[in-house]
């Protein structure tokens, strides 16, 4: 393999290139196709809390790293939402990274600047952002590998920038059967909240919180006000990890 191509965790070639063409963020499962008729309204979840914590993000002069970006879904989404931020992806896999520019609407302007992983190295500079985003990433991520993860993210993290991990509740029931039954997710292990916590603190001296979402049907947009109202329980289908870095 050319030691210029990105790599996956375990140095074998990246196993997403695979799913890149037809990836459709897991819809492929009847269960998650019960939830709602789209990927995008899974990810809505996401960018709608993420505008309401980041309300800068619909002015612009933002610097914003998705990494682990894959086919480029949370930034698309984000800017449809209307965030006018300056976004830039990165991942290990070349196949998504193709697809980022292939599915960026024109309407939304010039597509994401985007950068290939090395693992978990990028080629990104010392605090280079102000926010970074890491969407259902570390559950693919070998457990041994995930501090490497933790320690890129705080360096190419602004003083006093912040970083928000979302991922899969393991203590979700539901979640635990769908992901057992999703290919693209065959090899992952489900990580809880309180070991991102542990991983992130390991790395810098983060301030920290924690919120849950996803507890009703993303497709059910009349139900959207109950997910905020018990963001506190930890028992919706995702949660998020907020860390800032000390200044």
């Amino acid at each position: 393999m050319n030691s210029t191509e990105p790599v996956s965790w375990s140095g074998e070639p990246a196993e997403f290139d695979d799913y890149a063409a037809e990836y459709q963020g897991g819809l492929d499962n009847p269960v998650k196709r019960m939830m709602g008729n789209s990927p995008d309204q899974f990810i809505a979840v996401k960018t709608r809390w993420l505008m309401r914590r980041e309300p800068k993000l619909s002015t612009g002069g933002l610097a914003v790293l998705d990494y682990g970006c894959g086919v480029g879904s949370l930034m698309r989404v984000l800017a449809e939402t209307g965030a006018r931020a300056d976004f830039t992806g990165c991942d290990i896999s070349s196949g998504m990274l193709r697809q980022v520019e292939k599915r960026w609407p024109a309407s939304l302007g010039a597509p994401p600047a985007l950068a290939p992983q090395q693992g978990a190295r990028t080629p990104f500079a010392d605090g280079q952002f102000d926010i970074a985003t890491v969407s259902a990433v570390l559950h693919h991520v070998p457990v041994a590998e995930r501090p490497a993860v933790y320690a890129e993210l705080g360096r190419v993290l602004k003083p006093g920038g912040r970083l928000y991990v979302f991922e899969h509740n393991p203590r979700n029931p539901l979640v635990r059967h769908v992901i057992a039954r999703t290919p693209i997710d065959q090899n992952a292990i489900l990580l809880d909240p309180t070991e991102v916590r542990h991983g992130l603190l390991d790395a810098a001296r983060y301030d920290l919180d924690t919120d849950y979402l996803m507890f009703m049907p993303p497709g059910m947009a009349f139900l959207r006000p109950v997910d905020r109202v018990l963001a506190w329980l930890p028992l919706g289908a995702q949660y998020v990890v907020a860390a800032r870095k000390p200044a």
